[in-house]
């Protein structure tokens, strides 16, 4: 046998122990720590409950069936045959395919995995930053959760993931020059996915900006693109653009994110579109992370990047500003934050224990799978927080008239009993045509009555804890036919003389 041949057989094993090392290495044992906290996280709080799920798997199955998209509402008796942009067809169609896989456990472990993305992407960056793995796992952990206000089944979440790509391609373009080529066919993705790549071109073009000067202010320091790579960006931001034409509704759907300025009614009403709590338990976390950037600022020798100062500011203006975005602002901050903060002894891969690395990483792996929620426990959450005993009433009643329910009702209403046509959802086609604000004065005993009759009602389906059911309750003109822990359902006696025509109802 030869001397190379010799060399090569003993580096055989040397390279397979290297990998070995590798898989199992103290920085990837850490994913493991935070998936254990997102998976543990996913099943509570509003999780599996989030109202508009149902409609999204109402829309997809229609797209299936019909191979086509819809244009306008079909599932409501109030906005029927309104025209509807539907901008998030495709993440419709992704919860769909994992629901028909294992339904509401394919759902948690659909959003887990693409959370679990998000923040592995913002360790990895913060890590590639120059933080060290333990303080990059400790404020990724913090960041899940802060951000654990949105895990549950959210089109928004294939949007931050795409973010998470954005950032990991341009943190490459930084140190490479290379790897523009994804952004174009990444917004074309997107823009089908979810309104958020509005944000996504903010981030790119924060990143070209911080590029335009140079110098240091301060502890804020700032690098001149070249003019090759200042053209190659622009180039890259053109194409993006253009990709995003590349859709089923065309230029209608750049113009969807300005529906986020004819919202303000909507938004009063809905606690994760509302102003940042201090008084909550994210409230809190938020505010911790702002005494951390102040503290990181006055106390850090590291300088900060211009870009990493603009992204960390419209992050926070995002998250304190609306509840909703509380998660982009964690994952933008973790890996501007980590490389400032030391609060462990640095990470030495020579006392490193793959083998205990291994054990913890098997134990991560085995206890989530036996405490993993079973698909009977996942829909007894959804019954307690839906009615689906009623609806079963309902239907075995031949109830399926004019239903007046909350938005939160309507898309479970449109998925669990497609027989009968909801009165609102969470769709923004409600807001637009000011069913959604009718609804909620109704709901709130703000002249509920006038409400009632012009849209035709006959049934009343809502919670007991809402006003409307108190004075229902107390009226003579409706009778409850239906109470169980949750719901109420009432009926009205009798329509009012000047509506009872059989004339069709419109919406307004």
């Amino acid at each position: 046998m030869s001397t190379v041949q010799q060399s090569r057989l003993s580096a055989q094993p040397s390279s397979r122990s290297q990998l070995v090392s590798r898989i199992f290495s103290f920085p990837v044992m850490c994913i493991f720590l935070i998936a254990a906290v997102i998976f543990a996280y996913a099943p509570r709080g509003i999780g599996i409950a989030e109202p508009d799920i149902w409609w999204r798997l109402r829309n997809a199955a229609y797209i299936l069936q019909h191979h086509s998209i819809l244009r306008a509402d079909i599932f409501s008796f109030t906005a029927m045959g309104v025209p509807w942009t539907n901008f998030e067809w495709l993440s419709d169609l992704i919860f769909l395919g994992a629901f028909k896989a294992h339904g509401l456990q394919g759902l948690v472990v659909l959003y887990s995995l693409v959370m679990l993305a998000i923040f592995a992407g913002a360790y990895y960056r913060a890590i590639r930053a120059g933080a060290d793995c333990k303080d990059a796992a400790v404020l990724t952990t913090a960041g899940v959760c802060l951000a654990a206000v949105a895990l549950a089944p959210r089109a928004l979440l294939f949007g931050w993931l795409c973010i998470t790509i954005l950032l990991l391609v341009l943190d490459r373009f930084q140190k490479t020059g290379t790897a523009l080529w994804i952004l174009p066919p990444l917004f074309v993705l997107w823009i089908n996915l979810h309104g958020s790549w509005i944000y996504g071109m903010v981030v790119l073009g924060l990143t070209i900006a911080s590029g335009l000067v140079q110098g240091t202010w301060g502890q804020v320091t700032a690098r001149r693109w070249n003019s090759t790579e200042l053209r190659k960006l622009l180039l890259a931001s053109a194409a993006s653009v253009a990709a995003l034409f590349l859709n089923p509704f065309g230029y209608k759907l750049l113009l969807v994110p300005l529906q986020f300025f004819k919202m303000q009614s909507f938004m009063q009403y809905v606690d994760y579109w509302r102003p940042v709590d201090f008084e909550t338990w994210n409230g809190k976390l938020a505010m911790a992370l702002v005494f951390l950037i102040v503290a990181a600022a006055l106390f850090s020798a590291r300088r900060w990047e211009l870009r990493d100062v603009l992204l960390l500011a419209f992050a926070l203006w995002s998250g304190l500003s609306h509840v909703r975005f509380l998660d982009f602002t964690a994952f933008i901050s973790v890996p501007i934050l980590a490389p400032h903060i030391k609060l462990f002894p640095p990470y030495d891969p020579d006392i490193d224990k793959p083998w205990l690395n291994a054990v913890v990483m098997a134990g991560i792996t085995v206890a989530l799978i036996f405490t993993f929620p079973s698909a009977r426990r996942l829909q007894q959450t959804v019954d307690n927080e839906y009615p689906s005993a009623a609806l079963k009433y309902m239907q075995q009643h031949g109830i399926n008239g004019r239903i007046f329910s909350p938005a939160e009702f309507g898309g479970f209403i449109e998925w669990t009993a497609p027989d009968v046509q909801s009165f609102t959802d969470g769709r923004s086609v409600f807001v637009e045509t000011g069913i959604f604000q009718d609804s909620m004065r109704a709901l709130l005993n703000n002249e509920p009555f006038p409400i009632l009759d012009r849209y035709r009602v006959d049934h009343v389906l809502l919670e007991k804890t809402w006003p409307l059911a108190s004075v229902l309750m107390n009226s003579p003109d409706w009778r409850p036919i239906y109470s169980d822990n949750l719901v109420l359902l009432f009926e009205r006696s009798s329509l009012p003389a000047q509506q009872q025509d059989s004339g069709n109802f419109k919406a307004n």
